[in-house]
């Protein structure tokens, strides 16, 4: 089993049968996780960590309780096998993100596209992602579909939902400022000011 990656809340191995599992970080791997992304704690106090730690895993397992209270296509999620939670097996796919990496600016407009619609699609279900965060949360599967592959910060709650697109959250330096290409990502933030900005 080869570890592929991690994230806030995850590590990632290859199962090598097309499928990845993603291990919830112990809490000494989630304080060292958050350190090394809050500092040098300019917006965020070094005495938050406990309290981010600790709020990750509630809001992975709130997430997954979206899920089910939902009506959300496996299709849409990589098809989920929940272990202990919240450990999961999910379909290997290629992460948004380094598909941008090598992409013209036209076919990463074409995959915001794909990405918006598939959002609205969500959206009309109940639930977003809580930043819309297209280079680390989603990705393409072998069909070319979008797919959302962080599956542990959705909401489903109309008012946090509003508060996040009031906030125009994807306008954030942490999801919008992934798109490297600079066309791109304009067209990024107009296009979801347009589809889910709220005035």
């Amino acid at each position: 089993m080869k570890k592929i990656g991690n994230g806030w809340q995850y590590d990632v191995y290859d199962l090598g049968n097309g499928r990845v599992l993603k291990k919830f970080h112990s809490p000494i791997k989630s304080y060292w996780v958050i350190l090394k992304a809050i500092f040098p704690f300019k917006e965020d106090s070094l005495l938050k960590v406990p309290s981010f730690s600790r709020g990750m895993k509630r809001t992975a397992l709130r997430s997954f309780e979206v899920l089910k209270r939902n009506n959300v296509s496996n299709d849409w999620i990589g098809h989920p096998k929940f272990l202990n939670a919240p450990d999961f097996e999910q379909d290997k796919v290629i992460p948004i993100h380094d598909v941008f990496l090598t992409a013209d600016t036209l076919s990463i407009k074409n995959i915001i596209d794909k990405f918006i619609d598939f959002n609205k699609q969500l959206l009309k279900s109940g639930i977003i992602d809580k930043s819309f965060n297209i280079t680390k949360n989603y990705g393409l599967n072998a069909r070319g579909e979008i797919i959302l592959i962080d599956i542990g910060e959705l909401f489903d709650d109309s008012e946090r939902i509003n508060k996040q697109r009031k906030e125009r959250a994807w306008s954030k330096n942490y999801v919008a400022g992934c798109i490297k290409d600079e066309e791109a990502r304009t067209y990024f933030i107009t296009e979801m000011d347009k589809n889910f900005g709220l005035t």
